[in-house]
């Protein structure tokens, strides 16, 4: 199979169990390069595990996930975003008293490591992984159009440029996979239209796939290329928006039609 063949992500048979709670059960999903796939689903249907199963926070009772065909589920969360998954998380999780440039400088650096011989010696080697962390930097804030806030502490942001901030930090680390968790929580209309912009620009700017969950209905439709909907820890029903909205199924466990 050849290299583009295989996809970027890959789940087959994924199942959690807490107690005598199944979150997740034989969950399988597939994700290639520069597709937006979203994830939805009514509370406590598993979504959450899901991304903690992929992404190192959870191991799995069972099943496979792999990246690019390796598989990864039993890989700690620091190797698993080395080998370039990344996420954000549904509340903000900035470096509050840092300013924003330091906020995104941070995550950039996983990216561009300098040992500590490096650091202490002052190599050239150090001077160029600083301005390639400094030029990545300036890049990503210029993208959410944070560049002028650049020396602001993070905290002290509105609540959507604080979103926006934590979606380019996870850029930073340079994934091939970005998986967003309810990134538009606690945005009015005008930003979840920013924030839809945005994320379709990511997606073509830096060839990434991308998985989103969120309960905003209008952005999942308009953004996603797939949606795979899940209840009680189970996959209901997969497919395009317009096929998610049109099944009986679907209608009833998840937007409230009978």
């Amino acid at each position: 199979m050849s290299e583009a063949a295989v996809p970027l992500l890959e789940t087959s048979g994924l199942t959690k169990i807490f107690g005598r709670l199944t979150a997740l059960r034989s969950q399988s999903i597939t994700v290639r390069t520069g597709e937006i796939v979203g994830v939805i689903g009514p509370n406590g249907s598993g979504k959450s595990t899901f991304f903690n199963c992929v992404t190192g926070f959870l191991r799995p009772n069972a099943g496979e996930v792999r990246l690019s065909g390796q598989p990864i589920q039993n890989l700690p969360p620091m190797k698993i975003a080395r080998l370039g998954i990344a996420r954000t998380f549904q509340g903000t999780r900035l470096f509050a008293g840092l300013t924003v440039r330091e906020n995104v400088r941070a995550a950039a650096q996983l990216r561009h490591p300098s040992s500590m011989l490096d650091a202490v010696l002052g190599t050239p080697r150090l001077r160029a992984v600083e301005d390639k962390v400094d030029a990545m930097t300036a890049e990503l804030l210029g993208l959410v159009d944070l560049h002028r806030q650049a020396d602001r502490r993070a905290g002290d942001l509105p609540y959507g440029d604080q979103r926006r901030l934590e979606l380019v930090r996870a850029l930073a680390t340079g994934p091939r996979l970005l998986m967003l968790d309810e990134p538009a929580a606690g945005m009015d209309a005008a930003e979840t239209r920013r924030l839809l912009e945005l994320i379709s620009d990511i997606r073509h700017r830096y060839k990434l796939g991308v998985i989103v969950v969120e309960h905003d209905m209008d952005l999942i439709m308009n953004l996603c290329d797939r949606i795979q909907v899940l209840a009680a820890g189970e996959t209901v029903f997969e497919g395009t928006p317009a096929a998610v909205q049109a099944h009986p199924r679907v209608r009833e466990v998840y937007l409230g039609h009978e």
